[in-house]
This record gives structure tokens, C-alpha cells and sequence, in this order.
């Protein structure tokens, strides 16, 4: 006869009291320190949210700040709506006191450029140069501004006696932009060489003016002192 086979017992795994007792306590510390670090990020959020909403309000609060003192340094420049009449020197030191503080809570491109001017109309034209250098380091792409400040700064060099830094700075501007003031540099460095009885490179850089920019607003002076009529004779 053939024999029976017997069938294969299968102990069922049975968990003890203790040991389920044991794995809900490692759920449990598990579910706390996740609680623990969503507090943490949470809280972390909240305060960088805070942090980040009190610097923007500062810093409208400061640009606001700045604006109304560049505005009241804009009125002593100009000579607008000053009770006490004061001098041009007086009025154009407390503009640059104005200009200065404004500058120090928010610099702006207006700022700067007229701090640099008022400088300049009180004759102080190494500040000038300081003034209208670190406008060009800040905004060097403020088209409307880049130019005059260019030419303020080579102004303010030729007062200083620094010719070779003038005309650095016009042949600056007409690089500027594509070569778009071109032009306006070449008088500019015309004008300046005849300021420094250098009449031949003076003449140079007019009739360069006149040669590459015949319909320039500037070419009818450069024409007369170049002694060039119109039709190029």
C-alpha cells in the first residue's frame, strides 16, 4: 500500500504582548519626531516669512524716506518754493547736504548725478569726480544719465588740470551705447584740445566730426572751426 503522505505543519508566527507593545512605541517615537521636525520647519517658515514682509516694508519705508529728502535737496538746487533766501552757495551746500543723506538711506541715479553737480558748481571738483565715479560704478547702464555724466566728469577732470583722464573719460562716452554720442566726444575732445593750445589735434577731431558725422547738431561748429564750409571745401 502505498504510504500516506502527511501534510506539512505551518507554525503561524505569533506575536507576543510584549513585542507589539514594543513596535507601537517605535511608531509612536517615529510620528513625534516627525511632529517635532514639521514644527520646527513650520515655525522656521513663519519666521522667515516674517523676517522677509519686515525687510520689504523697511525698505519701502527707507525708499520713501530718501525720496522726500532728495526732493526737498532737488527744491535748494533749482531755487523752488525756499521761504529764506539764501545764496547760490548756501543753497547749493544744503542741497548737497540734502543730496548726501538721501544717498546714504537710498541712492538713486538722480541723486547721485546732482551730487556730483552740486560739487562741481562749489568748485569742489575732486568730490565732483568722486561723486560722478561712483555713479558710474552703480549705474552704468542708465542711459539717460551715463552720457552728461560722462562729460560732467571730463569737465570736472579738465578743472582739475588732469587732461589725460578727461579724455579717457569722453572717449568713454563715445563708446557708450553703440557709439550712439559719438559725435558729442568728438567736440568734446576737440573743445578740449583747443582749451590746451593743442590746435592740430584739435582740428583732427573736428574734421573727423565732420567727415563721419556731417549731419551731427555739432557739425556746423566744427565745420567753422575747422575752417571747412559746408559743401567740404
Amino acid at each position: 500500500m502505498p504510504k500516506a503522505i502527511k501534510k506539512r505543519v505551518v507554525k503561524k508566527a505569533v506575536l507576543k504582548e510584549e513585542e507589539v507593545k514594543n513596535i507601537f512605541i517605535s511608531i509612536s517615537a517615529v510620528l513625534r519626531e516627525k511632529k517635532k521636525i514639521f514644527a520646527f520647519a513650520l515655525i522656521a517658515l513663519i519666521a522667515t516669512t516674517i523676517f522677509f514682509t519686515a525687510f520689504l516694508l523697511y525698505q519701502v519705508s527707507q525708499k520713501k524716506k530718501a525720496y522726500a529728502i532728495e526732493r526737498e535737496a532737488y527744491k535748494y538746487y533749482y531755487a523752488l518754493d525756499i521761504k529764506t533766501p539764501l545764496s547760490q552757495e548756501e543753497r547749493l551746500k544744503k542741497a548737497t547736504e540734502l543730496y548726501t543723506q538721501a544717498i546714504k538711506i537710498k541712492s538713486t541715479p538722480a541723486a547721485q548725478f546732482y551730487l556730483g553737480n552740486c560739487y562741481y558748481q562749489l568748485g569742489d571738483y575732486a568730490s565732483a569726480i568722486k561723486a560722478y565715479t561712483a555713479f558710474l560704478d552703480k549705474y552704468p547702464r542708465e542711459k539717460s544719465l551715463v552720457p552728461l555724466v560722462y562729460q560732467k566728469l571730463a569737465a570736472s577732470y579738465l578743472k582739475e588740470g588732469k587732461y589725460d583722464a578727461a579724455l579717457k573719460s569722453l572717449e568713454k562716452l563715445g563708446q557708450f551705447n553703440k557709439g550712439i554720442f559719438k559725435d558729442t566726444a568728438l567736440i568734446e575732445e576737440a573743445r578740449l584740445y583747443e582749451a590746451t593750445g593743442k590746435p592740430d589735434e584739435a582740428k583732427k577731431k573736428y574734421n573727423e566730426l565732420i567727415t563721419n558725422f556731417p549731419e551731427s547738431t555739432w557739425a556746423s561748429e566744427a565745420r567753422a572751426k575747422a575752417g571747412v564750409k559746408a559743401n567740404g571745401r
